[in-house]
């Protein structure tokens, strides 16, 4: 995105809404888990639903959703740590808190072993009580006999997810029916598709050597090695301080999605220390995903799941039915589509990562189930077809302009839309298509 393109974002967003005042470091010393960043629990949404214009009701739901709170996706940090300290023990290196640490360190690896990447009982009913307030919110849609349509990533966690979700709409009206699938038939949009025809920005090389840089600054260990070895010094060579201490923060913010375990290793890092592993990742994951100015622009992978966002939305709109729509997958597709979307909590990014955490925290748009949702609504004997955007289930703005905030008119969202897709100019194909031209090869 340009940086013409991105001072009209910002501009437009303060003419729909007024902005959300990001405080991330006063919030994080009030509320250390939100360091987790995207390991971070779901938050527990404002509760505020404006009501709908007179005569308006719901008649849609278009919902993408990652998945709920899961181990971490492989065992390498406990590998890295536990093989270190193991070693240690035997040479008698470990002071007795190092002792300690192996212990639990032990404890929460053997929990996890077999389950890389699998959704924890938290992320389970974390989806179910997204599900329950979105029927209490919009009763007069859900508890109707309406259809649900819900598709997943073909990942285990992701597919778990939709069922927890799907289950607890069924629970609190048994007249809904719902469609669930979870195919590579639809993976084109659930999740990035790698044969897209990405349009570059320039180099984001000098980026990633800056990132580096901070987070062997911010990572570097040596409090870390000093709590656990008799002689720092002496293992300072042995281990390395940025490894150690990154695999400990990611098994540390992990065990905000075991709550039963009773474990914690938030002791092994000061409270600046905890938080710089959130500036870290929150900078990581802005130039992952091209939201940093000067990176590539990956969240063009994206795209094909805002033109589905469309045409299932007009189509239901021309049909003139009721309906859901459930797309559940990745962090890796939420942070890029609430970008393009524009939403005002994705606004922010800067290759200042001192104080990117400022203005941009991935702990507002992808907490485990972070979520984005589109309510349609319409009036008997209207055209006007109204919709508001959800950011977590709290309302947000994005940027094109309306008369009746947080509503906005589809003509006008649609509109917008669909000339970001025209101008973008990208080509892509299913990977059952580029499978077919591979075969043809």
């Amino acid at each position: 995105m340009n940086t013409k393109l991105t001072m009209i974002l910002a501009g437009c967003l303060m003419m729909a809404a007024p902005m959300q005042a990001q405080t991330s470091r006063a919030e994080l010393l009030a509320h250390p888990d939100l360091a987790a960043g995207n390991y971070c629990n779901y938050p527990n949404p404002t509760g505020h639903v404006t009501p709908a214009p007179d005569g308006y009701e719901p008649f849609y739901v278009s919902h993408y959703g990652r998945h709920g709170a899961r181990y971490m996706t492989d065992d390498k940090a406990y590998k890295y740590t536990i093989g270190k300290m193991d070693t240690a023990q035997a040479r008698g290196w470990l002071t007795s808190y190092g002792e300690e640490v192996l212990i639990r360190l032990k404890q929460a690896a053997g929990n996890a072993n077999h389950r890389a990447g699998d959704l924890t009982q938290l992320g389970g009913r974390q989806h179910r009580a997204i599900a329950h307030r979105l029927v209490r919110n919009y009763p007069e849609l859900l508890m109707q006999p309406v259809h649900v349509k819900a598709n997943s990533s073909t990942v285990r966690r992701c597919m778990l997810s939709m069922a927890n979700f799907c289950q607890e709409l069924k629970t609190m009206n048994p007249q809904i029916t719902i469609e669930m699938d979870a195919s590579e038939h639809d993976m084109y949009y659930i999740i990035p598709n790698d044969s897209i025809a990405i349009p570059k920005s320039e180099t984001d090389g000098p980026l990633y050597e800056k990132l580096d840089s901070f987070r062997h600054e911010k990572l570097n260990g040596r409090h870390q090695i000093s709590l656990l070895f008799k002689d720092p010094q002496a293992v300072s060579g042995w281990i390395d301080g940025y490894k150690f201490a990154n695999s400990l923060w990611n098994i540390a913010a992990d065990m905000e999605c075991l709550p039963e375990l009773g474990l914690s290793f938030n002791d092994l890092f000061t409270e600046d220390e905890y938080i710089d592993g959130f500036r870290v990742y929150n900078a990581s994951w802005c130039l992952w995903e091209g939201l940093m100015p000067g990176s590539q622009h990956n969240y063009y992978a994206i795209y094909p799941l805002l033109k589905n966002f469309l045409d299932e939305a007009d189509l239901m709109i021309a049909s003139g039915q009721k309906g859901v729509r459930l797309r559940f997958g990745h962090d890796s597709v939420v942070l890029p589509f609430s970008f393009i979307l524009g939403v005002k909590e994705a606004i922010g990014g800067t290759d200042d990562m001192e104080n990117l955490h400022n203005t941009f925290s991935i702990f507002r748009l992808i907490p485990m189930a972070g979520n984005v949702q589109l309510i349609f609504f319409r009036k008997q004997g209207s055209d006007d077809i109204l919709v508001k955007f959800l950011m977590n289930e709290n309302e947000t703005s994005v940027p094109i302009k309306t008369d009746c905030y947080p509503f906005y008119h589809w003509k006008d969202v649609s509109n917008y839309y669909r000339t970001m897709l025209k101008d973008a100019n990208i080509t892509y194909k299913t990977k059952i298509e580029k499978e077919d031209d591979d075969d043809d090869d």
